[in-house]
């Protein structure tokens, strides 16, 4: 399964996807499951929504395809771009950082740029300039130069798509934070049209996740499920300068399971199903409480009169950064969890309401 997990988020993390333009890791998903699904529908919002076999529990997987980016919000007359974040970004990853404008015209090459140290105030330097003070650079010369190549008000703007190998089973790429969740359910799905799981599948890839979870919340109104899952990148704070406790979650140590974030208190009947799914697959697992992060589950659990949901994470490190981390063993480990659940929920008709 590692193979094909790694072909798969190869293929979908070099997409780019800001929130609000996430056609191309949509037509990627749809070729992947084009022979595994009973029916694609895309709503307004732009919500992909594949359903797998029928009769049986209705569940709802869901994981984001949109990634953290720019958007152009001015050309001033000597052709820098000012922009507004789509997301959380941080300023202190982005000052130097290549980036591509999606101009009319085509992809364009560019760095933020921000005053240069020689010319900063001892006061500016002592600082982490705001996000406001930053700029992207294209080489233009002028407004009509910047605008001649396409790029306009509202131009998206992203982190430049790569992929490489690390040592072991470890890969760096862009927007982990949520194709490695894309891949997970991409795979659940096919595994679950290949076996018949005994459950109503409903794999939606939502959209604009990072500017508000607003695609989850349209989905969940058309899937009206009984139970959900949540597949997300999730943090890996095992770096240095962490303290132990502060560790919330490690690579290579399996799948978070959520307890809680900032959005949803997790369901206790699905938290202890999918702990149960994760021991009977023989898999290690993280339980995680991270309150500084919320979820497409923080709407899809308020759905209705409430859909009991939970959240599985594949951990990554340096979430909303260009490069990300991730350890091959913990995607795999997440389909493995996430297809047992399934079979678990077939079974029992679910974890029940209160637990």
């Amino acid at each position: 399964m590692i193979d094909g997990a790694l072909k798969l988020l190869e293929r979908l993390s070099t997409c780019y996807a800001p929130p609000g333009g996430e056609e191309s890791v949509a037509r990627e998903v749809v070729a992947f499951l084009n022979d595994s699904a009973d029916s694609f529908e895309r709503d307004v919002m732009g919500n992909l929504m594949v359903r797998v076999g029928g009769g049986g529990p209705r569940v709802m997987l869901a994981a984001h395809m949109d990634e953290v980016a720019m958007m152009v919000s001015w050309v001033d007359e000597e052709g820098f771009l000012s922009f507004v974040p789509l997301g959380g970004l941080d300023p202190r990853v982005l000052v130097g950082q290549r980036v591509v404008v999606h101009s009319e015209k085509g992809l364009l090459e560019g760095c933020i740029g921000v005053k240069p140290p020689h010319v900063t105030t001892q006061e500016e330097a002592k600082r982490v300039p705001e996000l406001r003070e930053l700029y992207i650079d294209i080489g233009a010369s002028s407004r009509e130069e910047a605008e001649a190549a396409g790029v306009k008000v509202g131009c998206f703007a992203t982190f430049p798509a790569h992929f490489a190998r690390l040592l072991g089973s470890r890969v760096v790429g862009k927007a982990f934070d949520d194709r490695a969740g894309c891949v997970v359910e991409a795979l659940a799905a096919r595994a679950a049209a290949e076996e018949g799981l005994g459950v109503e599948l409903h794999t939606v890839f939502t959209v604009q996740e990072e500017v508000g979870l607003r695609g989850a919340a349209t989905a969940v109104n058309s899937v009206n499920p009984q139970y959900a899952i949540v597949l997300e990148g999730t943090v890996a704070a095992d770096t240095p300068g962490v303290p132990e406790q502060g560790r919330i979650t490690r690579l290579g140590r399996g799948p978070a399971i959520r307890i809680i974030d900032s959005s949803m208190i997790t369901n206790r009947g699905m938290y202890r199903l999918l702990v149960e799914a994760a021991e009977r697959a023989g898999l290690s697992y993280q339980p995680q409480i991270v309150m500084g992060s919320a979820t497409d589950a923080g709407r899809i659990h308020l759905h209705g009169r409430g859909v009991a949901t939970g959240v599985v994470g594949v951990p990554c490190r340096y979430l909303h950064s260009p490069h990300l981390v991730l350890d091959l063993r913990d995607l795999e480990a997440a389909c493995r969890l996430v297809v047992e659940a399934l079979r678990l929920v077939a079974d029992r008709g679910g974890p029940g309401s209160r637990g």
